[in-house]
């Protein structure tokens, strides 16, 4: 029985608290870890609540703005409850809603950069525009200036790891590819750089900057990439969803790269070769770990009276692993015709992503309202995967369908209506149908369900931005799709989508 009277300190570094002993607290290393020879993990920040007195009822706590103007107060309380939980989408939120606002109240570079997210969402909404330049919202811009501005000053590389996220946000909401992709690479130099990350950051950050990462692979940059890939526990038994969701993601990304290093074998020069010996032991152990990871997970979704954020990490962790088998199963497979014997698994896909879609809405409120932005990609990679490489025509249109539903007009660097059209596009020439402008195609010749072989897009490479315009309203993106003749030479289609 413990004693009473007795007052326990809980702040002090991670490393003392590990050990159970009184921490001195002296900063930035405490002296009881230093003295022995220990490494300090260092602090977590120290966070103060009040409640904002706004003029609407927020559901959850809100922090205190201090000295912020009332409108950056507005901001900040647009963005808590009307931006930060679309931005998670699939994930949980609560690092959006909570723990950014809290830093927020006494770090000015994560203040002024969360107030001009906020501005921006807002331009979005208001004006219908769906890649606000910042010279267009001034307010915006001082804002993100300052944030700029206060970060020369921090010397806290865990809260600039942070201030580095939103400034990713930042730009992929203007659709900024370049400066989007410098932060996230800086950010990830920081993470290689930085050999003992705070708890906290491990366990909040750097799972989002492994999933941003998979930008950098689209583009080829793949040097810090690397950096991110950590040792998979394979006989690691999951305790929660949480860690679930995390390992399934880690493991993903590991079979994108080894997807990414499986292309040349797929449609290019080493499509005749075999496979290095390298990469098909790294195949083999990642379909260990791919079955240990889901005999593990699905005892976790048991339990009926899940809240939706476990409900979605339950759901997102299994559309993961279909994905990681699918994957596995093609990395380096040289005919289409290999996803057709895949339908099971993309039929499971659709069905999760369904209810994904559901939950993220009633999550959020029930509100029908199209999301704007959202900076996790999961919700639109996960259905592209089904819409592109399924060829089963009723169950692409399913998911189509989805995602013209539940999915926000950008996520990260992807536009869903231009996405759609690229859809629209590999469906017409693999099915010999054509949409005339509607959501369901119409039938001009014969209506395939399967498609013919030489019909099938292997690749598709696109441009992320217009070069020419098509129109004062339009704009045309040059499209180039990699086909696959009858005697199985590889050549090229051009063309291009208009996008209004």
């Amino acid at each position: 029985m413990p004693r009473g009277g007795i007052k326990r300190v809980r702040t002090g570094c991670h490393t003392c608290k590990i050990r159970k002993i009184k921490c001195d607290e002296a900063r930035p290393e405490c002296k009881r870890c230093t003295s022995t020879g220990r490494k300090c993990d260092g602090f977590s920040p120290v966070f103060h609540w009040k409640t904002y007195k706004g003029s609407t009822t927020a559901t959850v706590p809100s922090p205190s703005w201090g000295s912020c103007h009332t409108e950056e107060a507005r901001a900040l309380h647009f963005f808590q409850l009307g931006v930060a939980p679309w931005l998670s989408g699939p994930y949980p939120s609560s690092f959006w809603t909570h723990t950014i606002l809290q830093i927020g109240t006494h770090e000015p570079a994560i203040r002024h950069s969360v107030v001009a997210i906020s501005l921006l969402y807002e331009d979005f909404i208001g004006n219908g525009r769906l890649m606000p330049q910042l010279r267009h919202n001034m307010t915006a811009l001082r804002h993100y200036n300052a944030a700029i501005h206060e970060l020369k000053d921090l010397t806290d590389t865990h809260l600039i790891l942070l201030a580095c996220l939103l400034f990713i946000c930042i730009e992929l909401m203007q659709g900024s590819e370049s400066k989007a992709l410098g932060h996230l690479e800086a950010g990830l130099r920081i993470i290689r750089a930085t050999p003992g990350l705070r708890p906290w950051v491990r366990d909040t950050l750097l799972p989002l900057y492994q999933r941003q990462s998979i930008l950098l692979l689209k583009f080829g940059r793949r040097d810090e990439v690397d950096a991110l890939a950590r040792p998979l526990h394979v006989d690691r038994d999951f305790s929660t969803l949480e860690d679930a969701r995390v390992m399934t993601d880690e493991l993903y990304l590991q079979i994108f790269q080894l997807a990414a290093d499986g292309a040349e074998y797929r449609h290019g020069r080493l499509r005749h070769q075999p496979v290095h010996a390298v990469l098909t032991a790294k195949q083999h152990e990642l379909q260990r770990v791919t079955h240990r990871f889901r005999d593990t997970v699905v005892p976790l979704g048991t339990h009926s009276s899940q809240s939706d954020d476990h409900r979605l990490m339950y759901l997102g962790s299994l559309v993961t692993l279909d994905l990681c088998q699918i994957g596995l199963m093609t990395a380096f497979e040289t005919s289409e015709l290999r996803f057709d014997q895949l339908l099971p698994y993309y039929r499971h896909i659709v069905a999760h992503m369904e209810e994904i879609g559901a939950s993220m809405i009633r999550r959020n409120g029930g509100s029908p309202d199209r999301p704007v932005f959202q900076l996790e990609t999961g919700y639109l990679t996960n259905i592209l995967a089904v819409i592109l490489k399924c060829r089963h025509l009723p169950t692409r249109l399913q998911a189509y369908s989805l995602l013209r539903q539940y999915g926000s007009a950008r996520q990260g660097l992807w536009e869903t209506d231009k996405m759609c059209s690229i859809c629209k596009r590999v469906i017409e020439i693999e099915h010999d149908i054509a949409w005339h402008g509607l959501e369901t195609p119409m039938e001009t010749g014969r209506w395939n369900e399967w498609p013919q072989k030489e019909a099938r897009v292997c690749h598709i490479i696109q441009d992320y931005k217009p070069n020419l315009d098509a129109g004062e309203s339009h704009s045309l993106y040059p499209l180039m799709l990699i086909m696959r003749g009858g005697q199985g030479q590889v050549y090229y289609l051009d063309g291009a989508i208009t996008i209004a």
